[in-house]
């Protein structure tokens, strides 16, 4: 009986450890998902940082504009 008992201890820890590297391998394919999400974020925010800039540039132009005409 000892050497089924050693057996299913064995299969036990084969089936923790498997599951361990599973849930790591999931973990890491998600980050690195994220992370390529986050690179075509950083895109998005740059274009959006640009638009905001000529938006300023135009306002204050108008502004000064305004100020000049007084």
């Amino acid at each position: 009986m000892s050497g089924r008992r050693r057996r299913n201890r064995r299969m036990n820890i084969l089936d923790l450890w498997q599951n361990v590297l599973d849930d790591t391998k999931d973990f890491v394919d998600d980050s690195i998902d994220r992370v390529r999400d986050d690179d075509d974020y950083d895109v998005d925010l740059a274009d959006d940082i640009d638009e905001l800039r000529k938006a300023v540039v135009e306002l204050n132009a108008k502004l000064d504009r305004l100020v000049a005409a007084k």
